[in-house]
């Protein structure tokens, strides 16, 4: 650093002006202190800026799977829609199923609904895989002799099969089930008593060989014959405590609904039979409630 002084020097009572150049050097060293307070704020900081960091990426990964949501509804209504308003049926045998080459898909990746509905969604997996569940896809066609097998499995959402659709494993829709116990199972869109409030799709969740992955093709509500839900929510617990639902976003799952919209829920708001059930009354309904109606 360069600072410039003035001398005045007198000369037969004239003052002449001559300036001096000086360089100074000037050295700064943090004491111990003054680096202790420095790293505790950096600190602090960062404290306050990771959450902040976590949520905004929790964020933006809701928003893909809300858009995901979107294209899958919107999939299942052009499904409906070529058929007659039938819907895309659950989880059932005896419909059939083809991969992207045209090839007959046999049981049981044709009972899955995602071989189903892909042609609705321009064959694009990727619509139904979303965040890293993407990474599934490039996963099965390295490692997976059949693909097909594959990735019928881990769709980021999951059908809610009991009720919309049929699901031949827990009851089928027959005509003798449905005369015993009500018409439990949506069959056609027109059926619907209140389209805003029944759920279609839901985030889910299942094992893939040791780990979690964020999918499955099927979702089930928190009662059936009898409570399968527990009671309280713990992430911890096992996929199927909740019925494959998964309330990823801070107690929140992604929910595809019969008139088309989506919306993120907690874990409470699904904890009511009358958004699973179009014959649903009650919060706490039950199958054989129907009986001998």
């Amino acid at each position: 650093m360069l600072l410039y002084g003035a001398v005045l020097k007198s000369e037969q009572g004239k003052f002449k002006i001559y300036r001096v150049n000086r360089k100074y050097t000037f050295r700064y060293a943090f004491t111990l202190v003054e680096l202790l307070v420095v790293i505790g704020i950096i600190s602090i900081l960062a404290s306050m800026l990771l959450p902040v960091l976590a949520d905004s990426k929790l964020a933006a990964k809701k928003a893909n799977e809300i858009s995901s949501s979107k294209q899958l509804i919107l999939g299942w209504h052009l499904y409906s829609e070529d058929h007659d308003g039938k819907v895309l049926p659950g989880y059932r045998n005896g419909f059939q199923a083809f991969d992207l080459s045209g090839n007959t898909l046999l049981n049981p990746i044709n009972v899955r609904y995602p071989w189903r509905l892909i042609p609705w969604l321009g064959d694009s997996f990727e619509l139904i895989y979303a965040n890293e569940n993407r990474g599934l896809l490039g996963e099965f066609r390295s490692n997976y002799e059949d693909y097909s097998y594959a990735v019928s499995l881990f769709p980021s959402l999951g059908i809610n099969s009991r009720f919309i659709g049929g699901d031949d494993v827990d009851l089928a829709p027959t005509q003798k089930a449905m005369s015993k116990f009500g018409a439990f199972c949506l069959m056609n869109t027109s059926e619907s008593k209140n389209p805003s409030d029944l759920i279609v799709f839901s985030s889910s969740r299942h094992k893939f060989g040791e780990r979690m992955v964020n999918g499955f093709y099927l979702v089930k509500s928190p009662y059936f014959g009898n409570r399968e839900w527990k009671d309280n929510l713990n992430l911890d617990n096992s996929a199927h405590s909740y019925g494959y639902v998964h309330h990823r976003y801070k107690g929140r799952a992604v929910n595809s609904f019969v008139d088309g919209h989506s919306e993120v829920l907690t874990f409470q708001e699904m904890d009511d039979m009358r958004k699973w059930c179009n014959i649903a009354d009650s919060k706490d309904w039950v199958m054989s409630r129907s009986m001998n109606e």
